[in-house]
């Protein structure tokens, strides 16, 4: 297994050696990072490991401004650092939302002209209208694009303006859903899930939906990933007011041993967030 720390030194090398590399170098080596992070299993080794890759997968973008998938790949390594490890430093995990962001759509904005043009315009039907011209191979940084903007906006609640861009982070997840509806371990699904479960009584929510969307994404995702049996216990069983199904879903998460290392930090994290909702049970409920 590629440690962080060795991933991060690699990061290092390679931004330093940025102007000589190829642009499918760039695009090659911050694959080959992001994906040794990902299966990194000790949550401190990553936290410790994982600054200096960010600042090097920053440096590659920085470099690399018109290289849509240099950009894509710091908004993506931005985006899993939040939220792996973004509880810890709330205000923190707020910049690097609005980072990955920008970093997204940036990307997206080089790959389609259209979508460019009414990104910096007011008509929403204009924006929906351009996310036509997007295909599945773009479907990633869309929903990185979206997630991070959703999560910036949760981050958000004390600024009304930031609900503004609700509209357009919601028309992105339709067309990633349509578009791949299995990107990220049924990423969609699990994004309206969460939707549907937090809206406001009387203003949207609506649990029946919910709980399709959860159980479609876990579906999607397979047994070994467990982020989304947390959020289905964290959200739809604690918003349904359904402790038994919240405990035995949490349980079996801190039990699992999943077959494979290839979401191991995710995973890892899951299994931590597990047993902190367990241990909180009373208060919860």
């Amino acid at each position: 297994m590629c440690s962080c720390r060795a991933a991060a030194a690699l990061a290092v090398s390679a931004a330093l050696a940025g102007c000589t590399l190829i642009r499918s170098g760039v695009q090659r080596s911050a694959r080959d990072l992001a994906a040794g992070l990902m299966k990194e299993d000790d949550l401190e080794l990553a936290r410790e490991g994982a600054p200096a890759f960010l600042l090097a997968l920053d440096a590659m973008a920085a470099a690399h401004p018109d290289d849509p998938a240099a950009l894509a790949a710091a908004a993506d390594a931005q985006l899993a650092y939040a939220t792996a490890f973004g509880g810890e430093n709330p205000a923190r995990a707020k910049r690097m939302y609005a980072k990955a962001r920008r970093l997204a759509l940036e990307s997206l904005s080089l790959r389609n002209r259209a979508f460019a043009e009414a990104l910096e315009g007011t008509d929403q039907d204009a924006f929906a209208a351009s996310l036509d011209g997007f295909s599945a191979a773009d479907a990633n940084t869309l929903f990185t694009a979206a997630s991070s903007w959703m999560l910036w906006i949760v981050a958000s609640s004390d600024s009304p303006a930031a609900l503004g861009g609700l509209p357009r982070a919601l028309a992105m997840v339709e067309r990633t859903h349509g578009l791949d509806p299995a990107i990220r371990n049924g990423g969609p699904d699990l994004f309206y899930g969460i939707y549907y479960t937090v809206l406001p009584l009387g203003a949207g929510r609506d649990l029946e939906k919910a709980r399709g969307h959860f159980e479609r994404s876990m579906e999607l995702a397979g047994p070994d990933y467990l982020p989304a049996k947390v959020a289905f216990a964290e959200y739809y069983a604690r918003y349904a007011f359904d402790q038994p199904l919240f405990e035995e879903t949490l349980r079996a998460v801190v039990a699992a041993e999943p077959s494979t290392n290839d979401n191991a930090l995710a995973n890892e994290a899951a299994k931590r967030r597990a047993a902190s909702l367990l241990a909180r049970t009373e208060d919860l409920f």
